[in-house]
């Protein structure tokens, strides 16, 4: 495992006190803490035991190694990211812009919780969690998107136009792309950045005029 060096230490932004919470849990949103700041390449399990105020044994009672803890907080990720989509899909009492207002919101917050060195270090060293990662993608943001899209049309705040299942392979494909390490390092955007412009554009193309201004005077709450 790579050592930790002066010049990129293994420490990120201070966090809210969580030595309330279970041993497990607690290891996690340390671990995650730090993975998705600064990456895990660089964090070493000497570095996460002396943040947890634990010793390695203790730790790897836990977890037998750095993949097995990436993998967990990986878990969690994607738990807290379909639990806050599949409440904004079963919202059907809002209208469309609020909806989509909420789901850009729920995506923002999630990308933006990661940094792009933490997806490079997914790539390059755990492509089978990083290629799962896309899957989860894959399957959730077409089927998100075609439900929302197709009531919207319904209440007359999407365009009858479109050709529905177009656009969700376009945000798809625009999502996959724009949020690989290198193109984000391209661009210099952060994941929330990304998300934000794609679909800012998304929304400027495909809503009528009623539903541009209803989004626009939406709320986030």
């Amino acid at each position: 495992m790579a050592k930790r060096s002066s010049s990129a230490p293994c420490r990120p932004a201070a966090a809210a006190p969580v030595s309330a919470v279970a041993p497990r849990a607690r290891i996690v949103a340390v671990a995650r803490r730090h993975f998705f700041q600064v990456g895990f390449a660089r964090c070493t399990m000497d570095c996460l035991a002396g943040e947890l105020g634990m010793s390695k044994k203790t730790l790897y009672a836990h977890f037998p190694n750095k993949d097995a803890l990436v993998a967990a907080v990986l878990d969690d990720k994607v738990a807290g990211f379909r639990a806050g989509i599949q409440a904004v899909v079963d919202a059907t009492g809002l209208a469309f812009p609020e909806r989509a207002r909420r789901v850009v919101g729920h995506v923002a917050g999630q990308m933006g919780e990661i940094a792009p060195v933490f997806l490079r270090d997914l790539e390059r060293t755990m492509p089978d969690l990083f290629a799962h990662i896309e899957a989860i993608r894959r399957e959730v943001l077409p089927k998100v998107w075609s439900r929302m899209l197709t009531e919207g049309i319904e209440r007359g705040h999407v365009r009858r136009d479109i050709e529905v299942p177009f656009i969700c392979e376009m945000v798809l494909l625009s999502v996959e792309g724009l949020l690989r390490p290198a193109a984000l390092e391209r661009f210099a955007l952060a994941p929330r950045q990304v998300i934000d412009r794609v679909l800012s554009i998304l929304f400027a193309g495909i809503l009528t005029s009623a539903g541009r201004k209803a989004y626009e005077n939406t709320v986030v709450h």
